[in-house]
């Protein structure tokens, strides 16, 4: 038996099949040939044309309420050094700016203005090995920071019971509010993070604490003890709140008595300790504040001294002493300055360097000048400050809220606020994150006031709160209420 191996059944030398592989390997070839020709243009595109933007990444709710926020430019190259000369913001605004590989970060050292549409242009925007340059543009609008405003409603002749009180959430540019909390008696409260701390008024006159969430609903927080609760604080950087605290008579019986003793209170842990003073002590202040972005706190004692007091710190680790002042009166975002004052003039610590900085009064009527309170701005060094002028003539006292901005040598001095009316008092004020509104807490008339009653902390029942741009003077809104904070 044979076998014809030239037979077509078994030939391995197919002209079809050979002709096939030659077809596919030509195709094969112009493929690839095709896919290097594009990417060597693509390749070409983006060398020789330009960086072009990829993306961008802002924070719109961040960058209304925090300096130093960032506004990221994503590019499909690596990128030549961009310096703020080639920036233009529009609103204007000042901005400094990083290069990074193939991205450009863009920071805001002061918080932007609410709701608004901002557009930031970066011209001749160049790769490092090329002459081809790009404008890179984009647009942004700003969220508007929710502010919150206590509402007492007073207790009306011959009815046996009063409305409740509320907290109510709302923001400058509208009239829309909402209730966050309502209790028969809230004394004050404090926003952390979307929540609330309230101090509500119990029957006997002591204090309650309470953590209220953002759909309004409360959960009582541990106390030192039966008392009463005086200026409650959050920490601008942690879940931390604190207040001084005072037992009620009888309270402390069998165990400890507190007398404007300093408590602070970890929300994340729910445990509430005193803050060692220099003896070790629990100290017991007349004023108090938390520093900005830090730790520590800053607490002035019975005898006017200033303690900068770490809570973390072992007990081995003493406060440090900054000086004996009637008055603590304000502390800076930077986390670095305070004010404060004696009966003759108001001071600038800077507890960075040991400086102290004396304020001038700024004269706006050409009588003698005292400031009555400061506020310091988020964005660089400027501050507004109340002011009082007593007038010899008609024997009254006039008020204005002044900014001051600039040199400390040589300070620029505005008129931000004066009283309307005859009889206005201003009582307070606080100034927005972004430093672009106040609100001023007012009475309308101080010959006619009446009191609510409130044994801490009582208001006038007509007090209200006017909300006025910081860059203009304009009222912008005005609402009944007090204790007005972002």
């Amino acid at each position: 038996m044979s076998t014809d191996l030239t037979s077509g059944q078994f030939s391995i030398a197919d002209p079809d099949t050979a002709a096939g592989g030659r077809r596919f390997r030509r195709t094969l070839a112009a493929l690839l040939t095709g896919l290097i020709v594009l990417c060597l243009a693509l390749v070409a595109v983006n060398v020789l044309n330009g960086p072009r933007l990829t993306g961008f990444q802002v924070d719109t709710s961040a960058v209304v309420t925090t300096a130093n926020q960032r506004l990221v430019l994503d590019t499909n190259q690596q990128l030549a050094e961009v310096s703020t000369d080639q920036i233009t913001v529009s609103p204007a605004g000042v901005v400094d700016v990083q290069t990074r590989n193939d991205s450009i970060v863009i920071v805001f050292p002061q918080p932007l203005a609410y709701d608004t549409e901002y557009t930031v242009t970066v011209n001749d925007v160049t790769g490092p090995f090329a002459d081809r340059s790009s404008d890179l543009a984009v647009s942004f609008r700003t969220d508007e920071a929710p502010l919150h405003l206590l509402s007492r409603s007073p207790a009306q002749p011959n009815e046996p019971t009063k409305a409740p009180d509320r907290i109510v959430r709302t923001t400058v540019g509208s009239a829309e509010t909402s209730v966050a909390f309502s209790a028969p008696y809230i004394q004050s409260f404090v926003p952390v993070g979307d929540e609330l701390v309230v101090v509500t008024l119990t029957e006997d006159l002591t204090n309650t604490l309470s953590l209220v969430d953002r759909d309004g609903r409360a959960a009582e927080l541990t106390m030192p003890g039966t008392g009463t609760v005086h200026d409650l604080q959050a920490s601008p950087s942690s879940s931390t709140i604190g207040f001084r605290f005072t037992s009620a008579a009888g309270a402390g019986a069998g165990g400890h008595v507190y007398d404007n003793t300093l408590f602070l209170l970890d929300l994340t842990r729910g445990t509430v300790d005193t803050v060692a003073g220099l003896d070790g002590e629990p100290v017991q202040a007349i004023a108090w504040g938390f520093m900005a972005n830090r730790a520590e706190v800053v607490a002035q004692l019975f005898d006017t001294t200033l303690l900068l007091i770490d809570p973390r710190a072992d007990t081995e680790t003493v406060p440090i002493p900054i000086g004996q002042f009637p008055n603590l009166n304000a502390f800076a975002p930077d986390g670095l300055r305070i004010a404060v004052s004696d009966q003759d003039r108001q001071y600038i610590l800077d507890l960075s360097t040991g400086a102290e900085a004396a304020i001038v009064p700024q004269d706006v009527a050409g009588t003698t000048p005292y400031t009555a309170e400061l506020r310091f701005l988020t964005g660089g060094e400027g501050y507004v400050q109340r002011v009082a002028e007593f007038d010899q003539a008609t024997g009254r006292v006039g008020q204005s809220l002044i900014l001051v901005t600039g040199d400390p040598a040589t300070p620029t001095t505005r008129v931000v606020y004066e009283p309307v009316l005859p009889n206005e008092t201003i009582v307070g004020f606080a100034i927005s994150p972004n430093d672009q509104y106040l609100a001023i807490q007012t009475v309308p008339n101080s010959q006619t006031q009446v009191t609510d009653g409130y044994p801490v902390d009582p208001q006038a029942t007509t007090a209200t709160t006017l909300f006025v741009d910081l860059s203009t003077g304009a009222i912008t809104r005005s609402i009944v209420g007090i204790d007005a904070t972002w």
